[in-house]
C-alpha cells in the first residue's frame, strides 16, 4: 500500500498574507505625525515594512476604538465575533477611520 501524494507544499503566513500586505509605494514618515486621542476609530491595516507590533492577519481591515495611546504604541479594543478584543500596535499599522 503506497501513501497519498501531496498535492503541492505547504505555506505559511508570510506567503497567505503577502497579496493583502503588499504596498508599492515607499513610506513616508506623516503616520507618525498623526495624533490619536482616546475614544477616535482607528482602522488596522498591517504594514510589513515594519515586524514589530505585526497584529495578525484577522485583524486586517477591522476597525477598533482606541483605548491607550503610547509613545511608540497604541491599544485598541476589536469587536470579533461576539467578543471584544484588545490590540497592542505600533502606529505603523493602524490610520485614522474615514480619513
Amino acid at each position: 500500500m503506497t501513501t497519498k501524494k501531496t498535492s503541492g507544499r505547504s505555506h505559511g503566513f508570510r506567503h497567505k498574507s503577502r497579496s493583502i500586505m503588499t504596498k508599492n509605494a515607499p513610506r513616508g514618515v506623516s503616520f507618525l505625525l498623526r495624533e490619536y486621542h482616546e475614544g477616535d476609530r482607528a482602522l488596522v491595516i498591517i504594514d510589513p515594512r515594519q515586524h514589530k507590533g505585526l497584529p495578525h492577519r484577522r485583524y486586517h481591515g477591522k476597525v477598533g476604538i482606541i483605548n491607550q495611546v503610547g509613545r511608540r504604541s497604541v491599544t485598541l479594543d476589536i469587536k470579533l465575533g461576539n467578543k471584544s478584543k484588545t490590540l497592542i500596535t505600533r502606529f505603523d499599522h493602524i490610520k485614522p477611520f474615514g480619513v
